[in-house]
């Protein structure tokens, strides 16, 4: 009975550390390299600016009326108080959308038709048929 146990401790080690499954897949896309298939992800991206607005004065005798300037985003407004000359800039705020595209590369997933699929089990069935015969004959061999 030792022998099965050491044996069947030996099978599961071996399968503890069995290929993992993105080692499969690397392999798999270097035997096959149609299989992978290039494609573009578009990402859309905002930046936020905001609004800033300043507020000033000057001690100005020679302006008598209300000046703005206004160029897209940007306003100044010059006005005169009594003695005072109010300086007003305002640039509103805007949101900037930026799309970047990331070529990536996708894998085309081919599932395999039914005789494809029972003539890759057909090892595993012969090994799992050899493996109850063994264990049979052992379990035969050890009473007697």
């Amino acid at each position: 009975m030792k022998i099965i146990t050491k044996i069947l401790f030996i099978l599961f080690l071996c399968l503890i550390v069995s290929c993992s499954p993105s080692y499969r897949l690397n392999r798999l896309l270097v035997l096959h390299p149609e299989l992978k298939i290039p494609d573009t992800l578009f990402i859309r991206d905002s930046l936020i600016v905001p609004q800033i607005q300043v507020d000033t004065m000057f001690d100005f005798k020679t302006i008598r009326d209300t000046v703005i300037i206004q160029k897209d985003r940007l306003q100044i407004k010059l006005s005169k108080i009594h003695d005072t000359l109010f300086f007003t800039g305002k640039c509103k705020g805007d949101t900037i959308y930026i799309t970047r595209k990331i070529p990536v590369e996708k894998i085309k997933i081919v599932k395999p038709d039914l005789l494809n699929n029972l003539i890759s089990k057909i090892p595993w069935l012969v090994i799992g048929f050899i493996f109850l015969v063994f264990g049979y004959l052992f379990y035969w061999l050890s009473k007697k």
